[in-house]
Order: structure tokens, then sequence, then C-alpha cells
């Protein structure tokens, strides 16, 4: 208790504070609307992060895991009148089940060669969407009509309580991202991280712990495409499940910091806003990639630990916790 009044956390209070009072003082749906879409994608990019940041396995099929909890959804809903609560779960176990079945295909490359092969399964995913058309509804997309106030359902008139989930959700990914990186698992997947070759030679099971942390942040990428797909109120395979979503979250984690538990956060505020500012200069002719460019060069050029890097030291690998934990797995 004593640790959590430190002094060191006061300014995440009062930050905290803040984003809690915005709605109250805040007149007119569209910038609580900007800053929703910013919480979302800061939570998408914390779930990314934990297999891209502190796994150091960069994954572009992560918009899959996002339209897995999203369709689960929709179809449930439409179909059999579940709210979005009770399908949470189902999202998570289906995630969890292709994040197995894209680890086994994927995690024995090493480097880019993972990266090009999750593009693929992201697309054969995206394609399987479209395919099923008679339960998805193929490339015209789902919709939920509003019918009334209904947080149950996650219908409401305004984006206020969007506001308030996606404020929720950013913070049990932290806490979440926090506690696995306090974990065995989490240690384990930071030395990994650091030296494959060195970590399997002090008898760590390298493919399942990076195994683990993919279904770890596959499950959480659907809990919150779940709130997301009720926040858009509509999706489809070329939006939701699309390479350009799954480029987007992790470019928001990269520019933010990645393998740091508030990095995803300032990205998510950072990049989603910058978007929303060029699209509304120069529209849609491709000013979101131009963005993505922009930000990722110089980001690698100058800041290659993200912009949290302006605000902390470097986080690295706690290496005596790693070693013990090997050691005391040896001893067992």
């Amino acid at each position: 208790m004593k640790n959590i009044l430190s002094k060191k956390y006061i300014p995440a209070y009062v930050l905290l504070v803040i984003f809690l009072l915005i709605p109250a003082v805040t007149t007119g749906n569209y910038i609580i609307s900007n800053l929703v879409n910013c919480m979302f994608f800061a939570a998408m990019a914390g779930c990314w992060n934990i297999i891209g940041g502190y796994g150091g396995q960069v994954s572009w099929c992560h918009a899959s895991f996002v339209a897995v909890g999203a369709y689960a959804n929709f179809i449930l809903n439409t179909e059999f009148g579940w709210s979005p609560f009770l399908t949470i779960p189902v999202g998570m176990v289906i995630a969890a089940i292709i994040a197995t079945i894209v680890g086994y295909s994927t995690f024995r490359l090493h480097g880019p060669y993972f990266s090009i092969a999750t593009i693929a399964c992201g697309e054969a995913i995206r394609v399987l969407i479209q395919h099923f058309d008679k339960v998805t509804k193929g490339a015209a997309g789902m919709y939920v009509t509003y019918r009334q106030h209904d947080f149950w359902l996650l219908t409401f008139e305004n984006d206020i309580p969007f506001y308030y989930i996606a404020l929720v959700l950013v913070l049990l990914m932290v806490l979440v991202t926090y506690l696995f990186t306090k974990s065995k698992t989490g240690y384990y997947l930071s030395a990994i991280k650091g030296d494959e070759t060195a970590a399997e030679s002090l008898g760590i099971e390298t493919f399942k712990i990076k195994l683990k942390a993919f279904q770890l942040s596959a499950m959480m990428a659907a809990v919150v495409g779940c709130f997301y797909a009720s926040f858009l109120t509509y999706i489809a395979p070329t939006s939701t499940a699309s390479f350009d979503l799954s480029m987007k979250i992790g470019v928001v984690a990269i520019v933010g910091g990645v393998a740091s538990l508030w990095g995803s956060v300032i990205g998510g505020f950072v990049v989603v806003l910058l978007i929303e500012a060029t699209s509304v200069l120069f529209g849609s002719a491709g000013g979101s990639q131009m963005v993505y460019g922009i930000l990722l060069m110089l980001v690698i050029i100058f800041k290659p630990e993200g912009i949290i890097g302006f605000f902390q030291k470097d986080n690295t690998v706690n290496k005596r916790s790693v070693f013990r934990f090997s050691r005391k797995k040896e001893g067992a």
C-alpha cells in the first residue's frame, strides 16, 4: 500500500483525475469520440507490446485477433441476442486457438521471416472471414442498429459511456502487462528477446514462453476488439481484419515506446490524433500512410526507444532476476 501511495505515482493519479473529468467539461461529441479512438488504439498497442515489445517478436497480424473479438460480439448479438459482455470469453478462446495455430506455424522462424509469416497469416484470416459470408456477411460487413440506451448491449446515445469503458480497458491493459512483466514468464520472455540462444542454454523453453505470451496478447486484443466493434457499430474484413489496422497498432506501440508500460498509451494519443489532423488537412488521399512513414523514420533515426524515452531512463531487463528464475528451474 505504501508503494502505491509513493510520490512518484502522483503525476499518474493527477492525469487519471483529469481524464475522469474531461467528459464533464467537454462540449460536443467530436472531441470525446477522438479521445475514445485514441484509448482503444492505446489498448490494442498495449496488447501488441507484450509479444512485439517485451518479446521482440514483431507481429503484423494483431488485427485478426481484434476482428475475432469484434465478430464474436456481432454474430452472437445479432443471431442469438447475446450481450457483448457474454461474448468476451468466446472471443478470447477463439483468439487463443488462432494464436496457437499461428504460433506453431511461425515461431520456428526468426527476425523478418517471422514478421512476413504473420502478415500471410493475417491475410489468410481476413480472407476466411470474408469467405464465410453466411455467418460474417462477407465483404458487406456487419452492423448493429441503435434501438435504445442499454449498457448491457453497449448501445448509447453518445460516446461518453465508451469513453469510460475505453479508459478502463487501458488501465486493465497496463495492469495485466505489469503483472506479466513481473511474472516468471515475463522475465523469461525478456531474456529471450535479449539473446534467445543464451536463454535456451539456461534451460528456458523459448518456444513455449513465446507461445504463452502470444496467446495472452491475442486474448487481450480480442477483448478490446469486442468493445471497439460496439463503439464503431460497423465492422468489415477490409477494415477490422486488415493489414493496415495491424500496421497502425504496431506503429502506435513503436512510436510510443516498445517494452514500456506507458509507451503504448502515449503512442495512442500521438499517432491517432496526428492521423486525424492529417485526414482533416489532406482528406483520404493516403494521409495516414504518410504519417506512419514519417513517424517511423523519425523514431528510428532520432529516438529508437520511442517517445517514452524522453520521460524515463532505459528500461533494461533485470538479468539477475532472469538468472535467478533459471537457477530455480534447474534445481527443481
